[in-house]
């Protein structure tokens, strides 16, 4: 468990879809901003294929990760606008990744574990979702060497610029968890702002306490990243 999170100015996370920041990081991300840190959520797909026959469903998602980042303090939410379920960390995304990271200069950047082909849930695995691996991917593609180097993307805006630690949720192997006692109740409300989700994950919100809990142990939720120091 942390013994108390490190000082960090400016936060970014970015996540494949609406909600995953939350499900993944809520609570952390509001332990951030408790602490004074400016914390902006990148969204990398519209959502689209989160629901049954709605076709109104990404301005739904558009709407509800609006709400649910308020709900957590967020500052910002940036949404890129790839189709769901067809996301490749290929050039488009790695240059709007670099943007913000260039714009936004984070110290500490959270986002999915690349290598999550499936996580264990007791005798069962939880199958990962390709989205969630290629916006991981295109998310270290883009830290380094991209974002740091002026010979990338010099149309992009921004100065070069490296991010002092990577923390990588949605993982199989996690080497930190962050006590979320304090912020597990807010994590929870941002989750049911994703109301449109709610049947069709199977119930985010009860999801959410459980993975919380079986990070942390009863009554010490936890949320669990890999934990990357770059400089």
């Amino acid at each position: 468990m942390d013994e108390g999170l490190p000082a960090f100015a400016r936060v970014l996370a970015l996540g494949a879809h609406p909600d995953d920041a939350e499900f993944f990081a809520g609570g952390t991300l509001a332990r951030l901003r408790d602490a004074g840190a400016r914390v902006v959520l990148a969204v990398c797909t519209d959502g689209s294929r989160g629901g049954r026959g709605a076709a109104e469903m990404a301005a739904v998602r558009a709407r509800e990760q609006v709400d649910a980042a308020a709900r957590l303090g967020i500052d910002e939410v940036a949404a890129l606008g790839f189709e769901d379920g067809r996301l490749e960390p290929g050039e488009a995304l790695r240059e709007r990744v670099v943007a913000i990271v260039r714009r936004e200069r984070p110290e500490l950047v959270l986002g999915h574990d690349p290598r999550t082909l499936w996580t264990r849930l007791g005798g069962r695995v939880h199958l990962g979702h390709s989205d969630h691996r290629a916006a991981g991917q295109a998310l270290l593609d883009a830290v380094y060497p991209r974002a740091a180097s002026p010979n990338f993307y010099p149309d992009a805006g921004g100065a070069p610029w490296c991010p002092r630690e990577l923390w990588l949720f949605d993982t199989e192997a996690p080497d930190l968890a962050v006590d979320v006692s304090a912020t597990l109740e807010r994590k929870l409300d941002a989750l049911r702002a994703h109301a449109s989700q709610e049947a069709v994950a199977g119930g985010l919100v009860e999801a959410a306490r459980q993975l919380a809990e079986g990070h942390g142990g009863p009554g010490r939720p936890a949320e669990a990243f890999v934990r990357l120091r770059v400089w």
